[in-house]
Formats: C-alpha cells, sequence, structure tokens
C-alpha cells in the first residue's frame, strides 16, 4: 500500500494504533508509517498478524513497535500509553479500531453477548480515549473507528449499533475537553468491510439497495483516518464521518 499524502509529514511524531496487527487498523498503520511517522501498534491475540503488519512497515524505514495489550483492560491500556511515551519521548496520533460485531435479535441476546460487546466497543474506546488525553501531546489527533450503522438499527445489530452510537459520544465529548489543547477527536464510520465481522449476519441482507454493489476496502477507512490526522483537517474536531459508498 502506498501512502495517498505527498511527503513524510509526520517524521518525528509518533502514531500508536489501538488493534492495529489486521484489518483497517493494519491499514492505517501502514500508512502512518508511509508518511514517516515512528508506528506502534497494539493487540489483544494473533501474534502471526502482528508480525506481518511490522515487517509491512518495517519497509518504510521507520521504528515499528509491536505491543501486545487488552484494550478491555484499563490496566493494559495505562501502561501501554506510558510505556510508549517513556519509550519514544511522546505521542501525538491515536486510532482506535478495537470492536466486535454479534448478529442477534435483543430477546435473544444474553448478558454475555452485552458483557462482549459493550467491553470490545465502548469499554475499549472509553479506555483508549481516557488515556489519550492524558498522554496526547498538544496539537494531537485522536480516531475511533465506529460504523455507519449506529445511524441506524439493523436487524439483529441492535446492540452493537447503540455500542458504536455511545462511542461517538464520546468522542464529542473529547473534542469538547481537549479543545483547549488543540486536540482534535473525531470518528470514522465505515459502512460493511471486507474484514467486517458479523456472525449470524449474512452481509447481503445487510446492505440493501447499495448503488456500489460491492463492500468496503481497510484502506478506503485509512484514507480518511490519515485526513483527519493531516494539517488539512486541523479545524475538524467532533465530527462522525460515513465511509460507506453511500449507503443509506
Amino acid at each position: 500500500m502506498t501512502s495517498t499524502l505527498s511527503t513524510r509529514d509526520l517524521e518525528g511524531k509518533v502514531a500508536m494504533v489501538i488493534g492495529g496487527s489486521r484489518n483497517q487498523g493494519a491499514a492505517c498503520a501502514e500508512l502512518f508509517a508511509a508518511r514517516g511517522a515512528t508506528t506502534v501498534i497494539s493487540y489483544s491475540h494473533g501474534e502471526h498478524a502482528a508480525a506481518r503488519t511490522l515487517t509491512a512497515l518495517d519497509r518504510h524505514g521507520v521504528t515499528a513497535e509491536g505491543i501486545r495489550s487488552d484494550a478491555t483492560r484499563s490496566t493494559d491500556v495505562n501502561t501501554l500509553f506510558a510505556g510508549v511515551v517513556a519509550r519514544h519521548g511522546r505521542l501525538d496520533i491515536v486510532v482506535h479500531t478495537v470492536g466486535a460485531a454479534l448478529g442477534r435479535p435483543l430477546a435473544d441476546t444474553t448478558d454475555a453477548d452485552f458483557d462482549l460487546l459493550i467491553d470490545r466497543n465502548t469499554r475499549s474506546a472509553f479506555n483508549t480515549l481516557r488515556a489519550a488525553a492524558r498522554h496526547l501531546a498538544d496539537h494531537g489527533h485522536y480516531v475511533a473507528l465506529t460504523s455507519a450503522l449506529a445511524a441506524g438499527v439493523p436487524e439483529g445489530l441492535g446492540l452493537y449499533s447503540a455500542a458504536k452510537a455511545a462511542v461517538e459520544r464520546l468522542v464529542l465529548a473529547g473534542a469538547h475537553e481537549l479543545a483547549a489543547r488543540d486536540i482534535t477527536v473525531n470518528a470514522v464510520a465505515p459502512g460493511l468491510v471486507t474484514d467486517s465481522f458479523c456472525p449470524g449476519a449474512d452481509p447481503a441482507t445487510l446492505t440493501p439497495g447499495h448503488r456500489r454493489g460491492r463492500l468496503g476496502q481497510p484502506e478506503y477507512t485509512a484514507r480518511v483516518v490519515m485526513w483527519l490526522t493531516s494539517s488539512a483537517a486541523d479545524w475538524v474536531s467532533g465530527q462522525i464521518i460515513r465511509v460507506d459508498g453511500g449507503q443509506h
């Protein structure tokens, strides 16, 4: 993958992608590396995927680091952020890509399902945003991936859309609270992407009337994240940007 930006505008900066070992997170991490940033990825499992992504980052001639950390555990997140700042001297960009989906009607949703979706989607984003508020350098950027599905309530995905909608409210709160430090806080809401995981749900039934006739690609999301973390978007904060190919 090559960067859509023309310069290595992030040299001397440090970017971290939470859940950056694969899929949309890996796509974001590689574009940060292409822009010259020291790039850190975190992952809760999947060492082989993390190793492949680190190999891709190394090709860009930057410092790259992979750290195993569970974003649903506040102690892990606090240790992760403090360690990155201690080792690299600063932290300028944080992108949160962790999530989980489960296709099941509310009547059939168990307490364990609720805990899973809230932990993986909402709690992980809260833990990350709280740590970012403490550790991001002034003039930094925070971006959370939510979901275009949060704008509606697709059949069988009500709890998932609610968990992602909560993340969007956290983003708005963060944008207000960090504005005085010139830190932008935004969300990117992809539609269904080729790496989407919706057990029990048929993607064909979730995209009625989709004019493009296909699902999105991880790099489509990553390109918007790159714009939000560039100087071109310095005056953009508190926004939820849909990246769904016109799927409404």
